[in-house]
């Protein structure tokens, strides 16, 4: 859990290269990842398979768990303060760490950015679940309680179409290997 510097597994780099057919089929136009390094190691399969330009946006890393950091789900599964987060991840924040509500007002600023600088392009976004889903709820405009309804595989794909102030969802968690829908996450539910 967390911003800790692990690199993708052989697994990994075959989830992101399995993308690629579709992501050639999305055609984007550059690249924008959190520099964490499993999202910049994908990030780069994707940029270099498909030769569009990669840009690196600290905004869209991975929450700060504070003192949750690098500790496994079960590990943190007895902690009280754990599974107040689990159930309300809005009320509750890790312990040192960053609000749900303070990662999705970054991570929405730098997609803002992004999008401003290089308007009519496609944009491929690698970030992490947290993050993912906090985006895909504003979309939506989900209250953000319920960010955690909508669930992101890693190495699963999402788009959304913006035409001024409306986004258009077209499609969430789409996955290169789709029996692994079926696996469960861990967040306490």
């Amino acid at each position: 859990m967390g911003r800790r510097p692990i690199a993708l597994s052989d697994a990994g780099r075959a989830q992101g290269r399995a993308l690629l057919p579709l992501l050639r089929a999305l055609a984007p136009d550059r690249v924008l990842t959190s520099p964490l390094v499993r999202a910049r190691e994908t990030a780069e399969i994707i940029a270099t398979a498909l030769g569009v330009p990669l840009a690196l946006e600290p905004d869209l890393v991975e929450l700060d768990f504070g003192s949750w950091e690098g500790r496994s789900y079960d590990e943190l599964v007895a902690d009280p303060v754990y599974l107040a987060f689990s159930e309300n991840a809005v009320a509750t924040s890790p312990p040192g760490g960053e609000s749900v509500g303070a990662a999705q007002g970054r991570a929405l600023a730098a997609l803002g950015r992004a999008l401003a600088a290089t308007p009519g392009l496609r944009v491929c976004v690698v970030s992490h679940g947290d993050v993912l889903r906090l985006v895909l709820a504003a979309a939506l405009r989900l209250d953000v309680r319920e960010f955690r309804r909508l669930r992101i595989d890693t190495c699963g794909v999402s788009a959304i179409e913006l035409t001024g102030d409306w986004a258009e969802v077209k499609f969430v968690n789409l996955l290169a290997d789709p029996a692994r829908i079926w696996a469960p996450l861990y967040w306490g539910r």
